[in-house]
């Protein structure tokens, strides 16, 4: 399968390594001093004792790369807006195009069914005018993951959940079925778990309220999210936040108290430093607007009181905007 990453930074170099090592013809779009390292020496990813080098195409735009069969769009939501010239080569007509960001995405209000409610307007949905010009709904898979990755170095990047990493697509229109298919029988033949799923916004908002909670106090407190288990007052306002959380998702359409429970959620907190916070440190942009005031916008739109969720994004908003972050 001809496959190309978009973003490899640590989750989409990640990505990258395990498909060409599983036989695929990878490509990736990267950037500065990490493009150097990867057209030089290829993309090493460490994971567990494991440390492993794939040799690939690497560009700066899809210029030179062609058609692929699939495109992984890995950037986070706050580069979205700047990747649509170099995705346009990339994209035939039977080209499937991943969108794994995390929180509330672009392609969200896309095909929604007509028995839910309407979302909020947000900035993100106006990324649909860069896109749909080159890509139908169809072709379109909406996506979330659950992998902990970080760039240590230029061309390296380190994996801390080693066993226990997942991209879930979801188609957001009919009609690339056999494509999303063979997408995820790759995925999991190369070690990156790929589970089949009825609906992908359902996948979204339990995600999101993995990254509204524990990312957000992470962030706040300056900890990686472990913190949380470790300290029983943060730990209350965690089961708060997803209490919150649980309400907005179905006032919204997504029922999730089946399936998701605030204790296991607690315990299964990974001894890593969240992107949000990742990104806090290093002074690049934050995707708060997508992980943290969506919510915020959805929980208004729908009139669920959420004081907890509102009090963490009021401290986080204004420490990301002191450092002209967002």
């Amino acid at each position: 399968m001809k496959i190309c990453v978009v973003g490899a930074g640590g989750t989409g170099g990640h990505f990258a390594v395990k498909l060409a090592l599983a036989g695929h013809d990878v490509a990736v779009i990267a950037r500065g001093a990490h493009l150097a390292a990867i057209q030089a020496d290829g993309l090493t990813l460490q994971e567990g004792e494991k440390t492993l080098n794939a040799q690939l195409r690497a560009s700066e735009s899809g210029d030179k790369l062609g058609a692929q069969d699939f495109v992984l769009v890995t950037v986070k939501a706050t580069g979205v807006a700047g990747i649509a010239s170099s995705l346009a080569p990339l994209i035939g007509p039977r080209t499937l195009v991943g969108f794994p960001q995390n929180g509330v995405s672009w392609w969200y209000p896309l095909n929604l069914p007509a028995a839910l409610p309407t979302p909020p307007d947000l900035p993100i949905f106006a990324r649909q005018h860069d896109f749909l010009p080159m890509m139908t709904p169809a072709q379109i898979a909406g996506g979330s993951i659950y992998s902990a990755n970080e760039l240590v170095a230029p061309g390296v990047i380190r994996n801390n959940s080693p066993g226990r990493n997942i991209l879930t697509l979801g188609l957001i229109a009919p009609g690339f079925e056999a494509a999303l298919a063979e997408v995820q029988t790759a995925l999991e033949a190369a070690g990156i778990g790929s589970p089949q799923v009825p609906d992908i916004r359902r996948i979204i908002w339990s995600k999101l309220l993995v990254n509204m909670s524990g990312s957000t106090i992470a962030l706040a407190t300056e900890n990686k999210g472990s913190v949380i288990r470790e300290d029983p007052s943060l730990a209350e306002i965690y089961r708060r936040v997803v209490h919150e959380g649980l309400q907005i998702s179905k006032a919204h359409g997504y029922a999730l108290d089946d399936s998701v429970d605030a204790e296991k959620m607690l315990a299964r907190l990974v001894d890593h430093k969240p992107s949000l916070l990742q990104d806090y440190e290093q002074r690049r942009p934050m995707e708060v607007a997508e992980i943290i005031e969506a919510p915020v916008s959805f929980a208004r739109a729908a009139n669920i009181s959420s004081p907890t969720l509102d009090t963490l994004a009021a401290i986080v908003t204004r420490r990301a905007k002191d450092r002209g972050l967002i």
